[in-house]
Parts: structure tokens; sequence; C-alpha cells
């Protein structure tokens, strides 16, 4: 192979690694008929609130948390149902996913590294009253919004459960705020 064959070849894996990492839908695996019904959140906010609350840590206040379902009731292993967290304060996207990737460790979920690449690739970080809305569908797909706009999905039922599971498994990190999102408390 020549020299200049190589470069060619070289220079062209590297631009399409280049825009690959920067497109938001990279690592979605999302078809375009579901890209055009996630972009229009009515159904979604159709959905009755089942129970609120506020993730503390220590004397701070992390996030705002509510989950809605359909019917506003939660049953274990329940979908389609959303869970809507809304910043108090900034939060860099490496923290978030450092902090997911902590959490399923604790609770020890078998997760997969690539999840970790696919919310790098769909999550921001976060400045105060930012929203992230996660909402996994009737296949146990997992869309996320930003501030109302679609970001991507991870349609992977493993790592749905294993997501929804930081809040809602009876080995959360705050059996409280658990409580309180499955309207056990008040």
């Amino acid at each position: 192979m020549s020299t200049r064959h190589h470069s060619t070849t070289l220079f062209i894996a590297i631009a399409l690694l280049a825009t690959s990492m920067m497109s938001p839908f990279s690592m979605a695996s999302d078809t375009p008929a579901e890209k055009i019904e996630l972009n229009n959140l009515d159904h979604i906010q159709s959905f009755k609130q089942v129970g609120a609350g506020v993730m503390r840590w220590f004397w701070f206040d992390i996030y705002q948390a509510t989950l809605r379902t359909p019917s506003g009731q939660y049953t274990p292993n329940q979908h389609p149902l959303t869970l809507e967290l809304t910043y108090k304060r900034n939060i860099s996207r490496e923290d978030l996913i450092k902090t997911t990737e902590e959490e399923w460790i604790r609770q020890d979920i078998d997760y997969q590294k690539s999840w970790l690449l696919q919310l790098t690739s769909i999550w921001p970080s976060v400045r105060e009253q930012d929203r992230i809305l996660l909402h996994i569908d009737h296949t146990w797909g997992s869309h996320f919004f930003f501030n109302e706009q679609y970001m991507g999905s991870i349609n992977n039922e493993k790592f749905s459960r294993a997501f929804i599971a930081i809040w809602l498994s009876d080995n959360t990190l705050k059996p409280k705020l658990r409580s309180q999102l499955t309207g056990r408390s008040s």
C-alpha cells in the first residue's frame, strides 16, 4: 500500500470518527419514525404524576425528581413511565456519568461500559433549573429529553431496567426518595 493511499485512508477514518462523535444521535439506535414521535412530547406530558421528591446529599439539594405513568400509579417493572429530574445545581456531564456508574456498581447491577459511552453522546452538562426527562416506552426503550428537546435513545431493555433501578430498586441509595416517587409516602 502506498504512503499516499494509507494517509488518505487514515484521514477518512479520522473524519468519520470525528463526525460520529459530534452527532448527538451517533450512538442512539432509533428509527426516523421514533424520532418524529418522540419530538412531540404531548403523549408523555399526558402522563399523571405518581410521586415526587428532592434528592439531597447532606445539606445540598441536587435535583427534584418526578415519576409519571399513564395511570398515575406505579407497580414494579412497569412501563411506560417517565422520570424527570430538575437540577438544583450545576453538574458536569462527566460527573453525571461517573455517578451513574458508581450507583450501578454500588447496587451490583450488571451493566455494559458501552452504555456509559452512549450516555456521554446523549447527555449534556446541566445547570440549575435544567431538566432531563427519561421516557421508558412500551418496548423498554429509553428516550432522553433535555429541557423538552429530544437528545437521544438507548433501545435496550437491560439498560432501561438498570437505569431506572438507580431510583426505583429496593437497593436504591435513597429509599425515602424511592418511596416518595412511587407514591408510598409524602
